[in-house]
């Protein structure tokens, strides 16, 4: 599923009930991690739900990041799999070239997540960019 499509189905959907139900849905396309990489150096750092990402490159043609996570509740592990759309299966410098804040605002997200959740998603996002930076990506660049 790509951005459009997500934001295709959101508008759709109308309502948040639905919204949440489509989001909630959305965490079966998350990469599982394997229990041996639910390690503090993958743990997202302010996150108040417990949330691990971590990245590796597939393919050569060019390498894409592959990112695996999970959240300790079906609604964060649902809202993990939705930033991770614009991000999944692209080449790090193109992850770090990637601002999502239209996508984002798009989805509505800000005027219906707590401010912890946003601040959460933040670091999430900061997250995303430290992995594509160690993969390869040009340094210090972050969009926003």
């Amino acid at each position: 599923m790509d951005t459009a499509e997500v934001l295709e189905a959101f508008e759709l959907l109308g309502n948040w009930e639905a919204r949440y139900e489509f989001i909630g849905e959305l965490s079966r396309e998350l990469l599982q991690l394997a229990d041996s990489e639910r390690t503090e150096a993958n743990l997202v750092q302010g996150c108040n739900t417990q949330t691990w990402l971590t990245g590796s490159l597939v393919g050569n043609d060019p390498a894409v990041i592959e990112f695996r996570a999970v959240a300790e509740t079906p609604l964060v592990r649902g809202l993990v799999a939705l930033l991770l759309v614009p991000f999944q299966r692209q080449p790090p410098a193109t992850v770090l070239a990637t601002d999502p804040t239209d996508y984002i605002d798009g989805l509505g997200l800000k005027e219906h997540l707590s401010a912890n959740r946003q601040a959460g998603m933040e670091h999430f996002m900061e997250r995303v960019y430290s992995i594509a930076r160690g993969l390869g990506g040009a340094s210090g660049r972050t969009p926003g």
